[in-house]
């Protein structure tokens, strides 16, 4: 419930096309991160979550978040899996990172 409290207080992440890419990179990764840590099934889940914050991205004025960089391999798994990892115990700065180095404007 608490979720839906922020994520309202926070106009469901409408209307972030005039404040900075931090700001709303910001979040996003708090809001993922919540629905990772919430539902945190390997199947589908991540699927789910990415399709749901690329609909808010695009609504923003902005392009589908790249993750290109994110999916290097690193220490075994890659950015995105480890970042997911990290959200489960209250970490969101790797996904921030992740979201901010793929954020980029619609033209």
């Amino acid at each position: 419930m608490w979720f839906l409290i922020n994520y309202k207080k926070d106009n469901y992440l409408k209307n972030y096309t005039d404040k900075p890419e931090e700001i709303f990179a910001e979040k996003l990764a708090y809001y993922m991160c919540e629905l990772i840590a919430l539902h945190p099934f390997l199947e589908l889940n991540g699927r789910i979550i990415r399709l749901f914050f690329e609909m808010i991205v695009t609504y923003n004025g902005y392009e589908y978040i790249d993750y290109q960089d994110a999916l290097e391999m690193e220490e075994g798994d890659n950015k995105y899996i480890k970042a997911s990892i990290d959200c489960m115990s209250g970490k969101d700065n790797q996904m921030y990172q992740i979201i901010l180095n793929g954020l980029k404007k619609a033209k």
